[in-house]
């Protein structure tokens, strides 16, 4: 991820079927600064470690049978720009995560973000 993020004008990430060392993902500030979409599929990730600071440009997220991770990081949700999560076969906890996503960012006035859950929307 290193090399990944020495890209700062990478607006598309697709980590598909990628296998961390660590199954822990801790992004650095600014790392991916212009990253739009990202997409996370079939990764050995546990731990993700991210908030606002690393990927302040992100518009839209998708998790896809990511199986062992355990939450996403609700910092996500204070990104200005992020109109979508989306949650395709992960764990409850993952679930769990994005809904309370969902809710902060309501209680905070952002009607804006919406959440999908397969074919089921949050709005």
């Amino acid at each position: 991820m290193n090399r990944i993020g020495k890209l700062p004008n990478l607006e598309i990430l697709k980590l598909q079927g990628c296998k961390f060392e660590s199954q822990k993902w801790e992004t650095d500030g600014g790392e991916l600064y212009g990253l739009r979409f990202l997409l996370m599929e079939k990764l050995n990730l546990e731990f993700w470690a991210a908030d606002d600071t690393h990927f302040p440009r992100l518009e839209h997220l998708v998790i896809r049978h990511c199986l062992d991770l355990q939450a996403i990081p609700l910092g996500i949700g204070d990104i200005p720009t992020l109109q979508v999560i989306e949650v395709h076969e992960c764990s409850s906890s993952v679930v769990d995560s994005a809904r309370m996503i969902h809710e902060q960012q309501r209680d905070l006035g952002n009607e804006g973000l919406e959440v999908r859950f397969g074919r089921t929307w949050l709005q």
